[in-house]
């Protein structure tokens, strides 16, 4: 049972090994596009399906889709705070951002102390 987390680490490793070299590689879109490729998502489905069953690849999938806004606000705070502050507070700023939109969006769910 333990190789299998280690194997959902070493997948996860190198998707995001391979978007760093297309990155550095000043690939840009390339890197986005890969980035974005469902790949994580898919075996995330699959795995949770053989564990759980479809009723809870089926949640998941909905609050992915709940989830995407604190995803943007983070996006979109990086965008505009880097070239205004230094690039670690703009991560940290957008992380912490994004934090407090998915704690809105569980609070107005009724979810918050369910997650």
């Amino acid at each position: 049972m333990r190789i299998q987390y280690f194997l959902y680490f070493l997948f996860g490793g190198i998707i995001t090994s391979g978007v760093t070299y297309l990155a550095h590689q000043s690939k840009g879109l390339l890197a986005a596009f890969v980035g974005t490729l469902p790949l994580i998502t898919i075996s995330t489905f699959v795995l949770i399906h053989f564990h759980s069953g479809q009723g809870a690849v089926l949640a998941y999938a909905k609050g992915l889709i709940v989830m995407i806004f604190p995803w943007m606000v983070f996006i979109l705070s990086v965008i505009f705070l880097m070239p205004r502050i230094a690039f670690i507070y703009a991560l940290l700023a957008g992380f912490c951002l994004q934090l407090a939109a998915a704690f809105l969006i569980f609070a107005l769910s009724g979810d918050f102390l369910k997650f």
